[in-house]
């Protein structure tokens, strides 16, 4: 049981691991296209901050739907395309003409090309935690009786 909390915890980490670096390499990937400003920076951690979350729900929604190792084989599989697809997407997407102000053109590629890798990253943890929990009556308890 002992290795299979730290399997699991090794999973939760190296997932928001990977989800910081993607934070973090954003504003390298968006400054020749946009540049780096507060605005940049603004809306990378918005976008990643929003991905996590989002992906927190659906990932809670996912556990209880599909409670098995599987789920998670899959959102680890998934979220490495995503991590891939952040390199072409900047390069099919940073030179684009948006007919917007540039605050906006600023937030619409950092949605398109870091929210999905985010969310994915997000799913994780929910997914984790449903599997290695064996009795949610004592869920969050440290082992002492009230």
């Amino acid at each position: 049981m002992k290795k299979e909390i730290i399997k699991a915890n090794m999973v939760v980490f190296i997932a928001s691991f990977c989800t910081m670096v993607i934070e973090l390499v954003a504003g390298r990937i968006m400054a020749p296209y946009v540049g780096v400003s507060l605005y940049t920076w603004t809306s990378i951690i918005g976008v990643v901050l929003a991905g996590i979350s989002i992906g927190a729900y659906l990932g809670g929604l996912l556990a209880d739907r599909f409670p098995m190792p599987a789920t998670l084989g899959w959102l680890l599989f998934l979220s490495g395309i995503g991590a891939f697809t952040i390199s072409p997407l900047t390069n099919l997407l940073g030179t684009a003409q948006f007919n917007t102000t540039l605050i906006m053109r600023i937030l619409l590629l950092t949605a398109f090309i870091f929210f999905i890798p985010s969310c994915i990253l997000g799913m994780i943890s929910p997914v984790v935690v449903k599997l290695t929990l064996s009795n949610l009556a004592k869920t969050g308890r440290s082992g002492r009786t009230p």
